[in-house]
């Protein structure tokens, strides 16, 4: 999969790039090595680290012949000591062509000196042990840089070239390794490298495991193993224990590599088995294939038994080298084939001709045989009669031969080619048949299936009314609406031809980070065009086989899209069509049920006032069935209302007005005294002229006498409670819950002082009359500052402010509240003759937190405050004496700067522990 760069991506490109630098070094270097020592005398054995002879062997090698064997030790050269391979070959060629006596230490100790001649090493094997490894080493690093330099964003690509580059580091050096020794490190550590990066490329490719997804750091136990394994290998290498232990971890690295080989082979088979996409499915078979065929003979026949025995066999480099090259290919193949559509096209062309080559040859060859057979005598190659038959047969057979082996090849490796001129003619004989487009999906859809068979098809169609691209498919999954600037919508517009992108591969600018491609899941996009403008699109899903859509594929999908733009334009403004005239029906029923259900009373007329509806809710309020009204003019259907609704459709036919709200009352016979509330408007076709009026009104008879009627509440209900806690009570029903708030609240309490003697002597209805007038004088002065009257208590009055809406200069009104009690009834006395019904006022206020709500029951209660403030107040107007107010220390902080008064001794109150410091108030500043 494709990642995105992020600030360190460069990074992960290091070890590949490094390896690859080190495997070209060695394709240098390596052929001058070979060269030099091909030159110089050879002595019939190929030595390995610690001049342990080699298990390779050739014919007429001197010191195999002698019975030199593996794991024998080359310890003197004439008599002289040699250590490693650089003295070995030093001494033989000053030695030159003489024979040289030759000293090995058997692995059982005992020595011997064996006489041999040198000699030349033999072509044959030179080719075998170092050309042909060398071209494998080429190939195995041309393959990974290729796949590299096409797709390095891809970790598999780079995990390929890992491998590849250690491959070839291992191939290009293996005759170093068996000779001259200059990169035998290096070599043996190539080994473990291959076998990490291949453990790598099977966690990365063709899908990455899931449990690396969870684990991104699982991706690199391969190369903790490697380098576990390189540390003895090296170690031994440089500081060998004894002169054959390096062969032990040499066989770790082996047993690395089979393990690597087979967990690579293992998990393709997973992906096979398990992988819900058909691409990877695809691609895992392609490299299980190359796989199998690569390692398979040298894992069973070279790495396993060298593994787990003690007597490896030899390692056969032109057999297993060459083999070995199918595996980088197979990935390369898979890697790059959704990126190359003609990939497999020219694959199989290269094999139908390379076969029918072989075939030709074989016809030849075979040719000659019967010929000679025939004759009885030896014929050549040249003789013009086999030349002659030859030509012919080849004239006769060649091209029913080559349609012979792409059948073969298309029935072995791929599916069997897609018959478009079949499918083209159904299409074209079919998508004219009716413009419907059920139909025309169905048909589409079955026909693409028969021939490329994607996983999903859907046509994408625009809706004018929607100004979307809207999604048609047969399947059940849901594809999302894309409006006309969504960048799927824009590259297809802008596209001059179909486009297909492939899995893995980079995706256009507009495309990356979009969302809707994403979840659409389709790779193959046709443009459906009509008169120039995209009207759809065609989109595909990969197909059900795993095989890329190829430029005939595509080319056919553009055939496809230019046959059925215009029966799907058709279809598609025929199902427009259709759509419209039901919206209209259903908007008519709509309107009829609408009309049929409102409260509203709606008439239309003509243009000559002749009603065309009158609704249900008409019929109930103006009491006039409609089978009586329609058809009929306005004067005619309805006198009584003739004067107000002529007026107002005559003002909509003739000038255009709009009446809005008009408040009419009328006396109907059948209803009464109607309140109505009219609307007019002109009724308008669609080149706005004036077809008729709308008139709408609404009942409103009800409204006005229940409006009266809470007025009428209203006004007594004030007369109960004070007006202010009347309002807060109708405002909302939560406020008659029984509950309080605590809050600072100014409290005054007045009452008549004197009142209880004067009700003694005075006439019960007179003593009403006194009390009512002297309570009202203290009501008013209240109300004027906008207190909240608590209640009356027999000659007593109780008053709140800062309640039960906030009053920032709550203490201040309050005490001008109470010096208007005491103003209003000095100028009362001048008006009541009698002096006995000269009252005078006592007065207390107080400031302070008190609980204020409704107390009571849920039937009955009495908004008021309650707590020590209130207590205060009623204390201080008892202590009082007539026409005197008092008030507490704070009321008289929060208005000391407005008012004139007195502070007074500390009076003991009932109920306090302490004095309480008391003011008398004079007056206002």
């Amino acid at each position: 999969m494709e990642h995105k760069p992020s600030r360190f991506a460069f990074l992960s490109h290091i070890p590949p790039l490094a390896t690859a630098l080190a495997a070209l070094v060695m394709l240098a270097l390596t052929p001058i090595w070979a060269y030099q020592f091909y030159q110089q005398p050879f002595v019939g054995a190929l030595l390995e680290p610690n001049n342990i002879v080699s298990q390779i062997k050739g014919n007429g090698w001197p010191a195999h012949e002698a019975g030199v064997v593996w794991p024998e030790q080359l310890t003197a050269v004439n008599g002289t000591p040699v250590t490693n391979a650089a003295e070995v070959n030093a001494l033989l060629a000053a030695n030159g062509d003489a024979p040289v006596w030759l000293e090995f230490l058997q692995q059982a100790g005992a020595a011997r000196r064996v006489l041999v001649t040198p000699v030349h090493m033999p072509l044959g094997d030179f080719v075998t042990l170092f050309v042909i490894p060398y071209l494998v080493g080429v190939i195995f690093l041309v393959i990974g840089l290729w796949a590299y330099r096409l797709r390095a964003s891809l970790r598999a690509s780079r995990s390929l070239l890992m491998f590849t580059a250690a491959v070839s580091i291992a191939a290009s050096a293996f005759f170093d390794m068996n000779t001259t020794h200059h990169v035998v490190i290096l070599w043996a550590c190539s080994l473990s490298a291959a076998a990490g990066s291949c453990i790598h490329l099977a966690l990365e490719f063709p899908q990455q495991m899931r449990f690396v997804e969870r684990y991104p750091a699982a991706r690199f136990v391969s190369w903790a193993l490697s380098l576990a394994i390189v540390v003895p290998v090296v170690k031994e290498i440089l500081f060998p224990t004894s002169p054959l232990a390096y062969i032990m971890t040499w066989q770790y690295s082996y047993a690395y590599m089979a393990v690597a080989i087979g967990f690579f082979l293992v998990a393709l088979t997973w992906r096979i088995l398990r992988s819900d996409s058909p691409v990877v499915r695809q691609q895992s078979r392609v490299i299980i294939f190359g796989a199998a065929l690569a390692f398979a003979p040298i894992g069973l026949f070279y790495f396993l038994p060298t593994a787990f025995s003690s007597s490896p066999p030899e390692f056969r480099a032109s057999l297993y080298f060459p083999l070995l090259i199918l595996l980088p290919l197979s990935v390369t193949y898979a890697i790059l084939r959704y990126r190359l559509l003609d990939v497999d096209r020219v694959l199989a062309s290269i094999l139908k001709y390379a076969i029918t080559m072989a075939a030709a040859l074989a016809v030849f060859y075979g040719l000659l045989t019967v010929i000679s057979l025939a004759l009885r005598q030896a014929v050549q190659a040249d003789n013009p009669l086999v030349i002659a038959v030859y030509l012919l047969a080849l004239v006769l057979g060649f091209s029913p031969l080559l349609r012979l082996v792409q059948r073969a090849i298309d029935r072995t490796f791929y599916r069997s080619p897609a018959d478009y001129r079949r499918v083209l003619n159904e299409l074209s004989s079919s998508l004219v048949v009716t413009p419907n487009l059920e139909r025309t999906l169905h048909l589409l859809t079955d026909q693409l299936q028969k021939a490329l068979a994607p996983e999903e098809f859907v046509v994408y169609l625009y809706d004018d009314d929607r100004a979307l691209y809207v999604p048609h498919s047969r399947g059940e999954r849901e594809f999302p609406s894309l409006p006309a600037d969504d960048p799927i919508v824009q590259t297809i517009r802008d596209a001059a031809e179909p486009l297909w992108f492939p899995p893995n591969a980079a995706l256009p600018p507009g495309l990356e980070g979009s969302a809707e491609y994403h979840s659409l899941g389709c790779s193959a996009f046709i443009a459906l065009r009509y008169e120039g403008s995209l009207t759809g699109f065609l989109a595909l899903g990969l197909r059900r086989s795993g095989e890329p859509y190829t430029s005939e594929d595509l080319d056919f999908l553009d055939t496809v899209a230019g046959q059925s733009a215009l029966a799907l334009e058709n279809a598609r403004l025929f199902t427009n069509l259709r759509r419209t005239l039901d919206q209209t029906l259903e908007m008519k029923n709509l309107m009829d049920d609408i009309f049929a259900s409102i409260a509203t009373g709606v008439i239309t007329t003509d243009v000559e006032q002749k009603i065309t509806l009158f609704n249900q809710a008409a019929e109930f309020i103006l009491g006039i069935p409609m089978k009586d009204v329609l058809g009929k003019s306005l004067p005619d259907a309805l006198p009584s209302l003739c004067p107000d609704l002529e007026m107002v459709a005559e003002d909509a036919l003739t000038r255009g007005t709009v009446t809005l709200s008009r408040d009419v009352n009328r006396l109907v016979p059948l209803r009464g005294n109607l309140f109505l509330r009219l609307s007019c408007s002109p009724l308008r076709d669609a080149y706005l002229a004036t077809k008729g009026t709308t008139i709408v009104f609404e009942d409103l008879t009800e409204r006005r006498r229940l409006e009266a009627e809470q007025e009428r509440i209203r006004q007594t209900f004030g007369r109960v409670v004070a007006p202010r806690v009347r309002d807060r009570l109708l405002a909302d029903a939560v406020n008659l819950n029984l509950d309080g708030t605590r809050q600072k609240a100014t409290i005054l309490f007045a009452d008549l002082s004197g009142f209880t003697s004067f009700s003694e002597t005075t006439e019960p209805e007179t003593l009403f009359k006194v009390l009512n007038y002297y309570l009202s004088l203290a009501a008013q002065a209240i109300l004027e500052e906008e207190g909240t009257l608590d209640k009356f208590m027999g000659d007593a009055v109780m008053a709140l402010w800062n309640t039960p809406d906030p009053q920032a200069d709550h203490s201040l009104r309050a005490v001008r509240a109470a010096l208007s009690i005491l103003e209003r009834s000095r100028h009362a006395h001048a008006h009541i003759k009698d002096p006995r019904h000269h009252l005078q006022f006592r007065i207390g206020v107080t400031t302070g937190d008190a609980m204020v709500g409704n107390v009571g029951t849920s039937e009955l209660f009495n908004y008021t405050a309650i707590g020590d403030t209130v207590n205060l107040a009623q204390r201080l107007e008892v202590a009082a004496h007539p026409g005197q107010i008092l008030m507490d220390h704070v009321t008289y902080q929060a208005v000391a700067g407005k008012v004139t008064a007195e502070p007074l001794e500390p009076m003991q109150i009932k109920g306090k522990t302490q004095p309480v410091a008391v003011y008398e108030l004079k007056s206002l500043k």
